[in-house]
């Protein structure tokens, strides 16, 4: 009988199969970490969208100014000075530097233009620029003037000041069609246009003294050129803007 042992046989393919098994397992969990996304909640909603637009203001000139003898006197003084209601008549007087006045005498000097303003919150100060600095040297002659707005009087005939800039009045913007807000302006202080564009004529008067004695003033010369109508926005007056002012 042999008594030779044999020698004893180690397999490990087995474990080798389970490594190659765990080392796939491995890489997948890895591939599938890598490779994944978690959702989170989230919402939407849809608005409809809109469009925000700038208002406007212009002042352009619709004709040359128009010189006028309304005398009180002058029976052929029937005409409408240009952008007046009808309430002031004159005779229109085709060359101003040929026209002489005297004593007694008044002149009317119309000047017109398309005043428009759009905004919700627009307030607009009327002004007349330039007559301080004409040559004014007649002593006896007395300036005033009158706003006309559409064809109606909005200022009666007041005084006009020669020194410089005359402010004549505050335009707000019409309400119609402004979706919101309070009203922009005061009464008291400003006039509410009724349109978007409207035809604005300021009348300068210029009435010469009837008991201007003996032979004072004869001759002399007063100067009305260069003068200009302007239309500016404002923020410092009307209901909203004056600090204080009650908002109802």
């Amino acid at each position: 009988m042999s008594t030779t042992t044999n020698a004893p046989v180690v397999v490990v393919t087995e474990e080798k199969k389970r490594r190659k098994g765990m080392l796939w397992v491995a890489g997948g969990t890895a591939l599938l970490l890598g490779g994944s996304t978690f959702a989170l909640w989230s919402a939407n909603a849809d608005f409809g969208g809109g469009s925000v637009t700038a208002g406007d203001l212009n002042l352009v000139a619709l004709e040359d100014t128009t010189f006028w003898d309304v005398s009180a006197d002058r029976a052929d003084a029937t005409e409408t000075v240009t952008g007046t209601d009808g309430s002031q008549l004159g005779h229109v007087i085709d060359d101003a530097d040929t026209w002489r006045i005297v004593p007694g005498d008044k002149v009317a000097a119309a000047f017109s233009a398309e005043a428009t303003l759009e905004g919700d919150n627009l307030v607009g100060q009327l002004t007349l620029d330039g007559f301080g600095e004409n040559s004014l040297v007649n002593e006896r002659m007395d300036w005033t003037y009158e706003v006309y707005l559409g064809g109606e009087l909005l200022a009666a005939e007041a005084e006009l000041p020669t020194d410089g800039e005359t402010a004549l009045m505050y335009l707000a913007a019409p309400r119609a069609g402004q979706d919101a807000g309070l009203p922009d302006a005061d009464g008291n202080l400003v006039l509410q246009m009724e349109e978007t564009t409207q035809e604005i004529s300021v009348v300068v008067y210029g009435t010469f003294d009837a008991e201007t004695p003996d032979r004072e003033e004869v001759t002399v010369t007063d100067s009305l050129a260069d003068l200009t109508l302007s239309l500016n926005q404002v923020r410092d007056t009307g209901a909203q803007f004056i600090p204080g002012t009650p908002e109802d």
